[in-house]
């Protein structure tokens, strides 16, 4: 009896070792938290990013984008609030997947913009490849072909414009500034994160006023706002960091 106990011992801690060393292999080879980078983009200025997959990426003035270091091999996913342009590296086995506050955006490899900042419309231009995009909550998805465009409010949901021209929509990545058929009001707020000013439109009935110009990268404040004049229906004046526009009499 005594000698089967010694055995039974014996094995108890055989076992017992086996054990231990099972969980320590266990914590030496579980994988570490995910390591994750933050960008955020003051006013008038852009950033651009290489991932770690190959993707290019730019980012507008007033933007915050976070990132994994390093992509996991079944998926790669970022958050985006503001604008950005990519140019996402082909990988079929590795889906590419942005998330706006009130968008997803899926694909493999492409080139689109995407644009969510608060409070204002958000859209997605397509320029090459394919894409998938959903709303948070899955309620709804559209599938985007090259120069389609989706946009999306709370009250009308997705709404996907076919064929729409998509020339010059990473414009911006280089610093240039075009409006195409665009009301001053959603003009102001591009100008605004452009230059770094606040922009006061006077008069209510200039809001909805479209216009269609091309600001280049090298036009100073002043310069941008002569161009506007010259429409012959925008007069302006600039203190300090506001710009005050009036409707030209």
């Amino acid at each position: 009896l005594k000698m089967a106990r010694r055995e039974w011992f014996k094995y108890a801690a055989i076992l017992v070792v086996v054990s231990l060393f099972t969980a320590n292999l266990f914590l030496l080879t579980k994988e570490e938290p995910e390591a994750y980078n933050t960008v955020v983009v003051p006013k008038g200025q852009r950033v651009s990013l290489l991932l770690s997959d190959g993707t290019s990426v730019w980012l507008n003035a007033e933007s915050r984008f976070t990132y994994p270091a390093k992509f996991s091999e079944k998926s790669r996913t970022v958050k985006l609030e503001g604008e950005g342009y990519f140019e996402v590296a082909h990988n079929p086995k590795s889906p590419f997947t942005v998330r706006l506050p009130n968008l997803n955006i899926r694909l493999l490899g492409t080139k689109f913009n995407a644009r969510a900042y608060h409070d204002e419309l958000s859209s997605i231009t397509l320029k090459e490849g394919s894409v998938e995009v959903s709303t948070s909550d899955n309620k709804s998805r559209k599938r985007m072909v090259p120069n389609d465009q989706v946009y999306y409010t709370a009250s009308d949901g997705l709404v996907l414009i076919k064929g729409a021209p998509s020339t010059g929509v990473e414009s911006w990545t280089n610093g240039d500034l075009r409006f195409d058929n665009k009301t001053l009001k959603e003009m102001a707020k591009v100008i605004e994160r452009r230059y770094d000013v606040k922009v006061m439109i006077m008069d209510r009935s200039l809001l909805e006023e479209y216009f269609t110009c091309h600001f280049s990268k090298d036009l100073t404040l002043e310069q941008a706002m002569n161009l506007l004049k010259e429409t012959r229906r925008v007069n302006f004046k600039i203190e300090k960091r506001k710009v005050y526009l009036y409707k030209n009499e």
